[in-house]
């Protein structure tokens, strides 16, 4: 069985399961449990789902690093829908105008992982292995997510944005952000809007960036 860095060794209770996950939570980080190798980097395989209600420590025979790493030059089919002033943050690397677009979209939308939260995770995720300064990425990464990211969205959510600012990421993101471009399409394929959600983000965070660097 295989499980995501971030998810080993947490100590949790099983809040909720269905027919193909189950999800449980430590402190506020949220695992997810799938029968397949996990594409979350919060995710555990498990032979069978654990029942709601279930304490346990998660464990694994093989674990899986999720840090994104940007090859050059990263496949960048272009994606629809774009977000003004998210784009507008992310050309400028004004923390002002990124608390502004991640106040206006973090908790936007229904489920677990609002549409507005995924699109800010790609977002984040991109910056947050990119060649800005240290210092000043940190502080906008910091500024886009807020102080008050657990009080805005799910637990599921926080987790994967808070993951996204250390620069990890869905598996299908990692293989594409590496130069697969055929992993674009299993990013997109993830949930009913989350996986495209979250590749509408990593293209804006491409382009801006390559916009800046051309400067």
């Amino acid at each position: 069985m295989i499980a995501a860095a971030p998810a080993v060794g947490r100590r949790v209770r099983v809040a909720g399961a269905g027919r193909s996950a189950a999800y449980g939570e430590d402190d506020g980080f949220v695992v997810v449990f799938t029968r397949e190798r996990p594409a979350l980097p919060n995710g555990v395989q498990v032979a069978s789902l654990p029942a709601v209600g279930t304490e346990l420590v998660t464990r694994a025979d093989q674990v899986w690093d999720p840090t994104l790493r940007l090859a050059d030059p990263v496949p960048h089919p272009e994606i629809g829908g774009s977000e003004p002033d998210l784009v507008r943050a992310v050309e400028t690397r004004d923390p002002s105008l990124a608390a502004a677009a991640g106040a206006r979209l973090i908790g936007r939308g229904g489920g677990l992982t609002p549409e507005g939260d995924d699109l800010v995770a790609g977002v984040v995720a991109v910056i947050a292995v990119g060649d800005w300064p240290v210092a000043s990425r940190q502080a906008w990464v910091e500024a886009l997510i807020g102080g008050d990211l657990r009080r805005r969205t799910t637990a599921l959510s926080a987790t994967l944005l808070e993951l996204a600012a250390s620069g990890m990421g869905p598996e299908p993101l990692q293989a594409w952000l590496a130069g697969d471009a055929a992993a674009l399409a299993r990013l997109e394929a993830i949930g009913h809007s989350t996986g495209r959600a979250i590749a509408r983000g990593a293209a804006i965070a491409l382009s801006c960036n390559r916009k800046v660097a051309s400067r």
